[in-house]
């Protein structure tokens, strides 16, 4: 899609979207044209059309040039967002494609410039993500290929924009932001029978191209000789060899060194702890926590961040067989601490804790990050809209915060208790992988597991379970894959 700004009416454009603010006067069209200006005055007098946001007025006048008119109620100035600048550049693509157009021109941005609340770069982010992530299809395994998913929007006219260079910057950070969230949805959309540790090497190899990127890949054998017992345990069961990947960015050789880790787990069973008809189903997303890692890497690169940041993803599959780890095995993590499995479907923690341990150890990073579909407890706590964090360190959750709520890949605090330690520790074992019945809690008792594989203050645990793949889509968000993560950390990247 491309994007240019001009300050005249591009009639070239197949449809036109105007926007208006709830405080404007019914004829503030009137300088386009009369006659529109007068046919929208009277659909908002008949109640057609409400300037309250998200309101839409479709018409097909032809006197502006245009082969259909859209207008975008865009509500109160003083209640206008990032978020809602995303999601009105949702609706604009929504019926570009719907009436099957290759372009739009629209002055909804100037408008919004003009109010004052947000900076040019700013706008030019959210305005890029809406456009881009709305776009988004995975397509490639259909031979028919539905109408409105046919044919992608080539072009945006934006008008009147005071700051072009600023809104162009941002724009095109939006747009590698986009871009790169689309590319973990590719990854997640997968299916797993494609989807196997050893595709992700390859598509680590295909990141690590670019020349600030070094990758390192840690076999099956070295998991084996250097004691990565939790990895290889989970891994029992399956034909496809477990693998750690690590895509080492170097946009800096100074400063902080910051590790991101994501759960990789290509498809999981539940193992013996076998997950039921209805939850099984979409387990290729259990490696969401990974695919934002590998994105997130590939997004600095592209941004060309003065950062220096340490990609980890511990891959493998949790598969049912006579091999498989079984309820009552003893793992021996990386860091010697051994663990008593009580659930074969906790695996999650299992291989993240192989890799905290090691990535502390061997890269000694300042910040550790870690990103997981982890529990099913986080999704009951907080749902699909937003994610769970677990820190040691305030001002490290306090800044995710932030760059969650500006990006909207948001995440909300929930306490790590120092009550529920004891019901992580086992009877005939250093740890166990899941707490006691009764106790409740899971994704807290989750994050108070893994804390025992870091000893580095500041740390923070993301469970992504909830937002990382949906059953239904909304706004500029697609049923299935969702790129969760990856906005989060390139806007903590980008901030920090």
């Amino acid at each position: 899609m491309k994007a240019s700004i001009t300050d005249i009416i591009d009639t070239s454009k197949d449809l036109l979207v105007l926007g208006i603010f709830q405080e404007d006067e019914d004829m503030s069209y009137e300088f386009l044209n009369t006659l529109f200006a007068k046919e929208l005055q009277e659909a908002i007098g008949l109640g057609m059309f409400k300037k309250t946001y998200g309101e839409v007025y479709p018409t097909k006048f032809a006197g502006l040039g245009y082969r259909r008119v859209l207008v975008l109620a865009l509500g109160a100035r003083d209640e206008m967002s990032l978020e809602r600048v995303r999601r009105l550049m949702s609706k604009a693509v929504s019926y570009t494609k719907s009436y099957k157009f290759a372009s739009f021109s629209t002055n909804i941005l100037s408008l919004i410039e003009n109010t004052g609340r947000f900076g040019s770069e700013e706008l030019g982010r959210a305005s890029a993500e809406g456009l881009l992530l709305s776009e988004y299809s995975f397509k490639k395994y259909m031979s028919i290929v539905p109408e409105n998913l046919e044919k992608d929007i080539e072009a945006v006219t934006i008008t009147w924009m005071k700051d072009k260079e600023g809104f162009l910057k941002g724009f095109e950070e939006g747009k590698i932001i986009a871009e790169c969230t689309n590319f973990a949805k590719d990854l997640v959309n997968e299916p797993p029978m494609v989807m196997t540790p050893a595709y992700m090497e390859k598509i680590a190899e295909e990141i690590a191209e670019n020349k600030n990127i070094k990758l390192r890949v840690l076999d099956k054998k070295d998991l084996e000789e250097k004691g990565f017992g939790a990895i290889l345990g989970v891994s029992k069961g399956s034909e496809h060899a477990p693998k750690l990947l690590i895509l080492e960015y170097h946009g800096s050789e100074e400063g902080p060194v910051t590790a991101i880790v994501g759960k990789g787990i290509t498809f999981d069973t539940g193992g013996y702890n076998i997950k039921p008809t209805g939850s099984m189903e979409t387990m290729k997303c259990d490696m969401g926590g990974a695919a934002a890692v590998l994105a997130t890497i590939k997004a600095a690169a592209a941004l060309g961040l003065k950062k220096k940041i340490i990609g980890v993803a511990p891959v493998c599959e949790n598969a049912v067989s006579g091999s498989a780890y079984k309820p009552g095995d003893i793992l021996l993590a990386y860091n010697k601490k051994s663990i008593e499995v009580t659930n074969t479907d906790a695996e999650g923690r299992l291989v993240l804790a192989d890799a905290l341990a090691y990535v502390e150890e061997k890269y000694k990073p300042d910040v550790i990050i870690d990103l997981a579909t982890l529990t099913g407890a986080c999704v009951v706590a907080l749902g699909s809209q937003i994610s769970g964090i677990v820190s040691t360190h305030k001002e490290l959750q306090d800044a995710l915060q932030k760059a969650g709520d500006i990006s909207y890949d948001r995440v909300w605090p929930l306490p790590l208790l120092e009550e529920y330690k004891d019901s992580m520790k086992g009877t005939v074992s250093d740890l166990k992988n899941t707490a006691v019945n009764g106790y409740g809690a899971g994704s807290i008792t989750a994050a108070v597991f893994l804390q025992n594989f870091v000893i580095q203050q500041k740390w923070a645990h993301i469970d992504i379970a909830g937002p990382a793949f949906l059953a239904e889509g909304r706004d500029y968000l697609q049923k299935g894959a969702t790129g969760t993560g990856v906005r989060l950390l390139s806007y903590y990247f980008l901030r920090n």
